[in-house]
């Protein structure tokens, strides 16, 4: 994925608009600091959560322990457990890539299983779905809400990535929903989800409140997957 242009999208799509126009001037704008001073793998406004060697930003699901994953040659790979952060997030572009087994013999969902969970709750599936239509389960699905509009998967063996928009929950005062949560996937530079609103908590979902901040979470579907150069930026 050109992370550049990822970048730059959000940072438009985040404009206020007034009468169809930037209600800012960009000449009248604070000066920023570059995100990019060249061939940076991540904006420098990122918040990094795994760089191939440092696991402390991630806990079991009880919050209480290290993980238990496997970490070497620059990856963390799946064993012994789902994994949360420790810190929570509302809404973000977050970024992970990931390596999935060939496992020739398995079938459907046995086949190299896992998934992403923002706030906690929404899941984007992964999954060996390589040749195979899009479906509500299978690979890049916002799982049981919506199938990619395509299906961008790479052969398994080879690395892929997400980034992924999200926008969570809304309630007022009173705690009540006043506005579902809502996502936008990029699979492998491909967009396969734009604004897709998403009424609920999806399947396997964390057990806590989509009012306040959650973590993101990498699910143990036993399977060995691996994971690297996993970073969000806070969406404002």
């Amino acid at each position: 994925m050109n992370l550049k242009l990822v970048t730059a999208l959000c940072f438009l799509l985040a404009l206020p608009l007034a009468g169809g126009v930037a209600a800012e001037n960009a000449a009248d704008a604070a000066p920023q600091a570059p995100l990019f001073r060249g061939d940076e793998s991540r904006p420098a406004d990122a918040l990094v959560l795994f760089d191939g060697f440092d696991v402390s930003a991630w806990t079991t699901l009880d919050g209480k322990q290290p993980i238990p994953w496997k970490v070497e040659n620059g990856y963390m790979e799946v064993r012994g457990g789902s994994i949360r952060t420790r810190a929570a997030f509302t809404d973000v572009q977050l970024h992970l890539e990931f390596w999935l087994p060939l496992m020739a013999d398995a079938k459907g969902q046995a086949r190299a299983n896992s998934g992403v969970y923002l706030q906690g709750s929404y899941e984007v599936q992964i999954l060996d779905s390589y040749g195979e239509p899009p479906r509500i389960d299978e690979a890049a699905a916002i799982y049981g809400v919506a199938p990619p509009m395509v299906n961008a998967s790479r052969p398994p063996e080879t690395w892929q990535t997400y980034d992924i928009l999200f926008r969570a929950p809304r309630h007022d005062a009173d705690g009540k929903l006043v506005r579902n949560a809502r996502m936008t996937v990029f699979h492998n530079g491909v967009c396969i989800h734009d604004n897709v609103e998403i009424p609920g908590p999806t399947r396997a979902a964390m057990e806590r409140p989509l009012s306040v901040p959650g973590p993101i979470m990498i699910q143990d579907h036993g399977n060995p997957i691996r994971f690297r150069n996993i970073w969000v930026r806070p969406l404002k």
